[in-house]
């Protein structure tokens, strides 16, 4: 009865009933929990410097390295989203950050590479649980739009933090200070678990049931609505997947030099951040669905105009707005899964929709370069993957118009 007298308040003709799961502390916890967990994947990149310096690794086992957090986080996320309702999610996230601690701190006694591997797996499921269960608790929030702008700004902001920190690291105490700083980042998140909610909440008549939520809207959706919206997820993840890994090559290829290309990824990365700010603004002046779908075919223009020519103004304009079009693309798909199912289950699994064709599309875009068809055919694949997402989306809209009107426009 406590939480539902803390959290529970009287509907009105605009605003749904609050719970536990809009309450700062829930808000702030999942927050800091989601980036810890994120955390090796926000500094892959560092983190596979540290130890192909550390460990003379060949670009291959590095590959696998990075893919086996990956991985792990891929693992992590199915699991989490199957045990999410089912067992208390305080413990949930203490087992993650149980797993993440160990499996940081072995790997700093390692030095050959298959068991490397072995504990990095173990690293991602760690992480991958805290990273799920963060973004699934803020699923159960009413605002979901602004809750996942927070989400993602902190996100870029903890990447910053990460460029600037880990180099330094590295060179004074090698991959193993950066092994050791995430264990010291699971380490201080254990405080916040206690402001997680220990359940789901479930709608009930029953007044001994202390948590409630409405869970109407995905009864009255029919059933591949949400698989629908994660497999859009994962569409747009071609073109993130792919254009990231080659952004700096096109570049490259276009003849532009080192220092114009590093600073416009540089100021491109600082869009990201007016992105979260700016979707926040529209979600409560428009809704997600329709901001979503503009963003979505925005983005699709855009990577057609660089599959025609990379110059240097194209790649300055096209480097910038992807940033600030990737995270406001990935607020309106996080906020409405959240909007669909307050319960978590299926903004549980987004990590791994993401992971699914994050890790793969590389591959297929360095086939395409390699069978002639240049950067500008890895512009066309980051363009279908845009597209495939709209399509879905409409779709996605279409149902949400016919079985939940006052949904479609939700912010």
């Amino acid at each position: 009865m406590s939480e539902l007298a803390a959290t529970a308040s009287l509907s009105t003709n605009s605003e749904p009933a609050l719970t536990i799961f809009d309450q700062p502390t829930t808000i702030a916890a999942a927050v800091i929990i989601s980036i810890v967990g994120n955390a090796v994947f926000i500094g892959m990149p560092m983190l596979v410097g540290a130890m192909a310096e550390s460990f003379g690794f060949d670009e291959q086992q590095l590959g696998w390295l990075a893919s086996a957090d990956l991985s792990g986080v891929f693992v992590a996320s199915i699991a989490t989203s199957l045990l999410l309702n089912k067992v208390n999610r305080q413990w949930l996230a203490l087992l993650g950050i149980i797993i993440s601690i160990a499996a940081n701190y072995i790997s700093t006694t390692i030095t050959t590479f298959e068991p490397l591997v072995a504990i990095r797996i173990l690293s991602g499921i760690g992480g991958g649980i805290c990273y799920a269960l963060g973004v699934a608790t803020l699923a159960g929030s009413h605002h979901t739009g602004r809750n996942y702008s927070i989400l993602l700004f902190a996100l870029v902001a903890v990447n910053a933090l990460e460029l600037y920190s880990f180099p330094s690291i590295s060179e004074r105490w090698g991959v193993n200070g950066i092994f050791l700083f995430f264990c010291g980042a699971f380490v201080l998140i254990a405080g916040f678990v206690r402001w997680l909610p220990s359940h789901s909440l479930k709608t009930t008549s029953d007044s001994r049931v202390d948590t409630i939520v409405d869970t109407t809207t995905l009864t009255a959706l029919p059933r591949w609505v949400p698989w629908l919206c994660l497999a859009a997820v994962s569409a747009v993840y071609i073109n993130v997947g792919a254009f990231w890994a080659f952004i700096e090559r096109a570049g490259v290829d276009a003849q532009l030099s080192d220092d114009f290309i590093a600073k416009t990824l540089a100021i491109g990365t600082l869009f990201t951040l007016s992105g979260c700010a700016i979707a926040t603004w529209l979600s409560s002046r428009y809704g997600q669905s329709k901001p979503l779908l503009w963003a979505l075919a925005v983005m699709t223009g855009l990577l057609i105009a660089l599959a025609l020519d990379i110059n240097p103004t194209s790649y300055v304009i096209g480097a910038t707005l992807f940033n600030f079009m990737w995270l406001f693309i990935d607020v309106f798909q996080l906020g409405t899964l959240g909007n669909i199912d307050h319960s978590g289950r299926y903004a549980a699994l987004v990590p791994a929709a993401q992971g699914l064709t994050q890790s793969i599309s590389p591959a297929i875009a360095g086939y395409i370069l390699v069978e002639g068809y240049g950067y500008g055919g890895v512009m066309i694949l980051c363009a279908f993957g845009t597209s495939l997402a709209w399509v879905a989306y409409r779709v996605v809209y279409q149902a949400l118009q016919q079985s939940t009107p006052d949904l479609a426009d939700a912010s």
